[in-house]
């Protein structure tokens, strides 16, 4: 039953559902991102409280919803949602079990909010995750912005700290796929620096190209680790390279790469002296070609071996498809 602005008594075939899927089946203009907000916000109160949209409805349950108009997108009081990008991310699972959600994370979009990413960021859609879980999914590590692929969500609090766990005792092998510039002198190896945040290139700060004579190992900065395979080349111009972070820094790839030689095609913020920049790519691209291609690990919970792999994205499928390399 639907009514809007009034008070409304949940009946006896009403009762055990969750909070927020009553409000979704009488609302259907709202979304479960919309709905978990104007519920975290106070606007939906069940017997004059505010209540956690995971709530479940007993029979007598006295529910008082915001005034809706028909319009509602004109209502401030109600979260605007891009339902284009829900619907993206909805269609962009690639896993999905009891405790968690594997999503092939699409080029551009960022991880979590910060500066000039306003409300555009999974972080703020992750309930459009949610589903039938009791929980809002929460993000257990982070992809760059503008780094496509494999991105983990826990489906609850004990499958976060479980899954967090392993990251931190790097126990989930991250497999990474790149477009460099170049070729490296030894087809595989061990790329190991010291990074610190006056590495990390930020907006409106300009930086010197990555060279020999650059200043990467001062001691207070913390180890980057990470190992590089050759898998195909198109002559001395580009190559096509499998990376395995062992640790975590922020952008570690892209400047190991820089740092090798090799930038990846589409980086404008680490490059070496030596870089084009890519301009003769026959696709004139400017994304970066850095996907995070899988990631493997044992669960603790099920005891299986679990590897979950994201599709190349277009900008380096087509790639891929040009050089004729298979994958």
């Amino acid at each position: 039953m639907k009514a809007k602005g009034q008070n409304i008594i949940i009946k006896k075939d009403e009762v055990d559902c969750r909070l927020s899927t009553w409000i979704i089946r009488n609302y259907k203009r709202l979304n479960f991102n919309s709905v978990n907000i104007i519920c975290r916000k106070g606007l939906v109160r069940v017997n004059g409280l505010k209540t956690k949209a995971s709530y479940r409805l007993v029979i007598g349950d006295v529910i008082t919803m915001p005034n809706l108009s028909s319009n509602f997108s004109d209502n401030k009081s109600i979260p605007k949602i891009d339902l284009k990008l829900e619907r993206e991310l909805i269609n962009a699972i690639i896993f999905k079990d009891k405790y968690l959600i594997a999503i092939n994370k699409p080029e551009g979009l960022a991880s979590q909010g910060g500066s000039y990413q306003g409300d555009r960021h999974i972080d703020a859609y992750k309930s459009s995750l949610q589903f039938d879980a009791e929980d809002v999914p929460r993000l257990i590590h982070r992809l760059d912005k503008d780094t496509s692929g494999v991105l983990l969500l826990a489906r609850d609090l004990k499958a976060a700290n479980i899954f967090t766990s392993l990251f931190k005792e790097k126990s989930i092998e991250k497999v990474y796929w790149a477009l460099v510039e170049g070729v490296p002198k030894k087809e595989e190896g061990k790329l190991e620096s010291s990074i610190g945040e006056e590495d990390i290139w930020k907006p409106g700060i300009q930086r010197d190209p990555i060279g020999e004579k650059s200043d990467w190992n001062k001691a207070n900065k913390k180890k980057a680790i990470s190992y590089y395979k050759l898998i195909e080349k198109v002559g001395s111009k580009y190559s096509w390279l499998q990376l395995k972070p062992a640790t975590g820094r922020t952008h570690q790839l892209r400047i190991h790469c820089a740092e090798l030689g090799t930038t990846i095609v589409g980086d404008r913020k680490y490059t070496n002296s030596q870089s084009k920049n890519s301009k003769d790519l026959p696709f004139g691209s400017k994304k970066l070609f850095l996907h995070a291609r899988s990631i493997t690990f044992i669960s603790p919970i099920s005891k299986k071996m679990i590897n979950i792999e994201a599709d190349l994205p277009k900008h380096m499928s087509s790639v891929w498809n040009y050089f004729g390399w298979e994958v």
